[in-house]
């Protein structure tokens, strides 16, 4: 935890990853703004994933912040299955999405590797479902462009 009411909370896979988000947070002016920084890696199991979720979720949700976003990222995994990982974070999601959206939350998504288009199509559906999606990319996206799409959600 960096700031317990922060504004930017982050549900990152791997390490370089994860650097390269928070260093972009704070790169464009927000490091203050930075709720959380950790990672996952390995290829976590569903369950490992949903309880990794929760805590995050946990966190953003207690902020006091008046606008709130997730980015969920990652690089390109070479053998992290996307579409196992990503039901533990839509199972997490689903839990509290009534929470999110009362809190105006908005989720943005870049991930890749192997059965990427099951996981991103299915973390879209749910997001949609529940009034929380910001943006879903897939690899062709860097890293550098979701955090700024990200930040725009907290600054209107």
């Amino acid at each position: 935890v960096i700031n317990p009411n922060g504004s930017v909370f982050l549900l990152l896979s791997g390490g370089g990853a994860s650097i390269v988000v928070a260093d972009e947070v704070h790169a464009r002016g927000y490091g203050a703004a930075l709720g959380n920084y950790g990672e996952y890696s390995g290829n976590p199991n569903t369950e490992e994933t949903y309880l990794y979720t929760k805590a995050v979720l946990g966190l953003l949700l207690a902020s006091k912040a008046p606008q709130k976003v997730l980015i969920i990222g990652g690089a390109v995994a070479n053998f992290t299955d996307i579409a196992n990982t990503f039901a533990g974070v839509i199972q997490a999601i689903d839990e509290v999405a009534p929470e999110l959206a009362a809190q105006g939350v908005k989720v943005f998504v870049r991930r890749g590797g192997p059965r990427q288009e099951i996981g991103l199509a299915k973390i879209e559906a749910a997001l949609a479902r529940h009034g929380l999606l910001g943006a879903v990319h897939d690899p062709k996206t860097p890293l550098t462009a979701v955090v700024a799409e990200a930040l725009e959600g907290i600054r209107s």
